[in-house]
């Protein structure tokens, strides 16, 4: 439990939408997993770049008979023996070699296989950029339901407890017989309706905190409020995020799943790279050092140098079809790149609509609280001592509740709408940035980059 929430900036006050974001940028653990992975593929990336270096082998040894090392020869015409018996190695010996081998065709692997997984860093990375994208757009609509949860829950609880008390004094007179049954039984349906339409809508809003504070890393149960800038901001412009034509070119250059459908067709294309030099002939250099203590040497210590040239032919027949598998794969990688560009540009188109939609929605809503909010006065105004009216006045009040309710949503939606334009088209909230800075500094650079006019 300490390890989740350690090292995390305590809330000190009221937390505004890109705060927020900071802090969900900056403490999520669904973002910090990708980091990780982000940094083991680099570490990754600097193990292969060894991989190029020549090999360098350091031996030494010792030998060791219970009598000398010796022989004759004989002569090939005769057959007599030409030598008496004679030793050129002594019983114990130690030996010492330092030998740099370097294979030009395991350097070329080495350095595809480096390339490669360069690549791989920088898909990680576009993996990394699109939790990113995906938390901001979260916590944006979170935010938004929270502020909403923040306007309404009080005004809830006080129409839910005015109805408990409407359907009690109802009951009561129910049970004296100061009413005909079917009007009592009538008018509690009528408050049993409004309580559970209450308390649908309750349950919808009551968990949008408890949603937020998860994507901002915060412990549950731990208080807090939002900041509510919805009357300060002005209603967002259809115009804001340019043309479609504009939309579409940003997102096929910025989107990171695109970005990682490239980088893995760069990987395939050095695949058919690899398959090439596999085919070619291995070419070995050698130069080593070495010192042997057997006195009965000439020269006890020497360098050597060589080279070798070796070939699998069995790659000559093997090399040709992993050239074509690869080559394959460059084409499924091209194929599923132009498919998933096609499925980047309807979302654009989708995001701009519902966009659209959510405007014309958020306007109706408006006007809709205004309606709601003048007819609650006239029945409050209205009202008498009789019972009866009671339940008009409650009525009056859930309408109006509701309506509130829809119009709080509606421009949630219409934010979360705005969100979707821009994880649509791949806008970064941290380009370049690193997250070590504090949440205000953070909150500042994602509000500058996320209310930008140009995408």
């Amino acid at each position: 439990m300490s390890a989740m929430f350690e090292n995390q900036e305590p809330v000190t006050g009221p937390i505004t939408l890109y705060e927020a974001i900071a802090r969900a940028v900056k403490y999520n653990l669904d973002h910090r997993l990708k980091m990780m992975e982000d940094a083991l593929a680099k570490k990754q990336l600097d193990l292969v770049r060894y991989d190029q270096l020549p090999e360098l082998t350091a031996q030494a040894g010792y030998y060791s008979r219970d009598n000398f090392s010796g022989g004759t020869s004989i002569s090939l015409l005769t057959g007599d023996v030409s030598l008496e018996p004679s030793t050129s190695q002594e019983k114990q010996i130690t030996d010492v070699s330092g030998v740099l081998v370097w294979n030009v065709l395991d350097f070329g692997v080495s350095y595809v296989r480096a390339q490669q997984q360069s690549k791989e860093v920088l898909i990680t990375e576009e993996r990394r950029r699109k939790v990113v994208q995906n938390i901001v757009q979260d916590v944006r609509y979170a935010y938004w339901r929270a502020v909403s949860a923040q306007h309404l829950l009080d005004n809830m609880d006080d129409l839910l407890n005015r109805t408990y008390a409407a359907l009690k004094d109802s009951r009561q007179l129910e049970s004296l017989r100061l009413q005909a049954p079917i009007q009592s039984l009538s008018y509690q349906k009528a408050l049993l309706e409004i309580i559970q339409d209450m308390w649908f809508y309750r349950r919808d809003l009551a968990t949008a905190k408890t949603e937020l504070a998860a994507l901002m890393n915060l412990k549950p149960g731990i208080p807090y409020t939002v900041v509510d800038p919805s009357g300060d901001e002005p209603l967002p412009s259809p115009d804001r995020f340019g043309s479609l034509d504009t939309l579409e070119q940003r997102a096929l250059l910025n989107r990171p799943e695109l970005m990682e459908e490239r980088y893995q067709e760069q990987i395939s294309t050095l695949e058919v790279k690899k398959a090439m030099i596999e085919m070619l002939p291995g070419l070995e250099f050698n130069v080593g050092s070495l010192y042997n203590s057997n006195f009965l040497l000439f020269e006890n210590s020497w360098t050597e140098a060589g080279a070798s040239i070796s070939w699998n032919l069995f790659q000559i027949f093997s090399g040709p079809a992993n050239k074509r598998v690869a080559e394959t794969q460059v084409e499924l990688d091209k194929a599923r790149r132009l498919a998933l560009s096609m499925a980047v540009i309807t979302q654009v188109h989708l995001a701009h609509q519902r966009y659209q939609i959510a405007l014309s929605d958020f306007e109706v809503t408006q006007d809709l609280v205004s309606v709601e909010e003048r007819i609650q006065k006239h029945v409050e105004a209205e009202q008498k001592a009789a019972v009866e009216n009671e339940l008009a006045v409650i009525q009056s009040m859930a309408s109006s509740l509701v309506a509130r309710m829809q119009n709080d949503l509606g421009y949630a939606e219409v934010q979360n709408s705005i969100g979707r334009i821009l994880n649509s088209v791949g806008v970064d909230p941290l380009p370049g940035v690193s997250i070590d800075q504090d949440v205000s500094t953070l909150a500042a650079i994602i509000e500058q980059q996320l209310t930008r006019k140009s995408l």
